[in-house]
């Protein structure tokens, strides 16, 4: 049986974010990708242990780890008409 990751290996893993970042974004209830992505950028920047520049930098970082991952993906083989 496979042990499930934490969300701190998860940012580590997909995002290459050390764990001191992960820590802070755990301990403000942020715990996934799409979390990170998309949380109101205010919430982010209020988080003290965050430098204004890592969180611009991370919640870019996911932004694209999450396209770049529904990009990729086979999805249902539908072709999109123009």
């Amino acid at each position: 049986m496979a042990t499930r990751e934490s969300p701190t290996e998860m940012f580590q893993r997909t995002l290459g974010m050390e764990p001191r970042i992960a820590d802070a974004l755990i301990a403000a209830g942020i715990e996934t990708l799409e979390e990170l992505a998309y949380v109101p950028i205010n919430e982010l920047l209020s988080i003290e242990a965050l430098k204004d520049s890592e969180a611009q930098y991370f919640r870019q970082r996911a932004r694209e780890y999450l396209l770049r991952d529904v990009l990729d993906s086979d999805g249902d083989g539908d072709a999109i008409s123009a």
